[in-house]
């Protein structure tokens, strides 16, 4: 593995036991029991092939590391009503915190804006995750 990914990936853990210890796997569990259906990712993408469209996954997404911030006025409800105009199929939402500029809340913001399938789209390294 390249030393970027090896920092970014003890990076990611290190915020992981932070969430733990601040939000018992319990209580994660319990949460996404009772979150609303999901909304379909793979069908969304083969309802508009089959419909003669293109499945485009459009990315809500503040930064990179490789470009630094993307967009100063960032707001990932705003982005995905964008997005939902613009034809996109599905949305993929960029959550990573130090090299991102993420948030876990940026994802349920850009879903609460549209009836879009949205997937979480991080360095998914742990099952609490």
């Amino acid at each position: 593995m390249s030393d970027i990914l090896d920092r970014i990936c003890g990076d990611k853990l290190d915020h992981i036991k932070a969430c733990q210890a601040a939000r018992p796997l319990g209580e994660v569990t319990a949460a996404a029991r009772s979150a609303d259906p999901v909304r379909g990712f793979e069908n969304a993408l083969r309802e508009k092939v089959k419909a003669g469209g293109y499945g485009l996954i459009a990315e809500v997404k503040k930064a990179s590391p490789s470009k630094g911030l993307i967009r100063s006025d960032f707001d990932p409800a705003t982005l995905a009503r964008a997005y939902a105009r613009g034809g996109a199929s599905c949305l993929s939402v960029l959550t990573d915190v130090p090299y991102f500029q993420g948030h876990d809340d940026f994802l349920g913001q850009a879903r609460g804006a549209v009836d879009l399938p949205v997937l979480r789209k991080d360095f998914m390294l742990d099952p609490y995750q």
